[in-house]
């Protein structure tokens, strides 16, 4: 009797500490999931950013950084040669023209890759752009260019003595080593005082958050030799 009550003792003791294991798991689980998924404060409220975008711009990485963006709280605007839908961005509109643009309200000039950089350049009006990327720059603004987007900072000279990377397209590596950039495509994202660069969409995470990290930090922490 006092062997079988020991046995049904045991027992119960092995099913309660298994559903103790079971219930401290639930909560884990419950606690992991809300400090996952909670709301949080956006980091970056009051600041803008100014795309510039063309026929042929790259959709998605456009995108995919102005919806993080986004989220954490930045109003974006869109601006391209004329106001309205913009060729090849999926319905998207340029709520600027070139002609408009006030740099002086934005902290960050944008500039996606795919064919736009080219398309920008190659345009009778293109040095609208380019005006407005050496405005961005006299000002202290940070500038972010990503895949094909360095492009348009050599035509616009921002790139001599800058450390710079960009999709290894031949073409513009020359004209951005030429513009006196020292230039590493294999890196995905490299920051050289207010400029950031990217290689490619497999860096739009790494690169995004790099424009958030210098808007937090601000202008004043940077010293020109800090770069990824």
């Amino acid at each position: 009797m006092a062997s079988s009550f020991v046995v049904e003792r045991s027992g119960s003791l092995k099913r309660l500490h298994v559903s103790v294991c079971l219930l401290v798991v639930a909560v884990g689980v419950v606690a992991g999931a809300f400090l996952l998924f909670r709301p949080t404060e956006p980091r970056s409220e009051n600041f803008e950013v100014l795309t510039i975008v063309a026929a042929g711009s790259d959709y998605w990485e456009l995108h995919s950084v102005n919806r993080t963006l986004a989220i954490e709280g930045i109003t974006l605007t869109l601006a391209s040669f004329t106001t309205g839908e913009v060729s090849g961005l999926w319905g998207l509109h340029s709520q600027v023209s070139f002609d408009e643009v006030d740099v002086s309200r934005y902290d960050v000039v944008f500039i996606p890759g795919g064919d736009g950089p080219e398309n920008i350049i190659g345009h009778p009006e293109g040095q609208k752009a380019i005006d407005i990327l050496v405005q961005a720059n006299n000002q202290e603004k940070i500038i972010a260019a990503i895949c094909h987007g360095p492009w348009v900072l050599a035509a616009a000279d921002l790139v001599e003595g800058k450390n710079i990377t960009c999709f290894p397209d031949a073409d513009m590596k020359a004209d951005l080593i030429n513009g006196g950039a020292n230039v590493d495509t294999t890196r995905s994202v490299v920051r050289d005082g207010n400029i950031i660069t990217a290689n490619g969409p497999l860096a739009v995470d790494a690169f995004t958050e790099e424009i958030l990290n210098a808007l937090t930090e601000g202008m004043h922490a940077w010293n020109g030799e800090r770069f990824n």
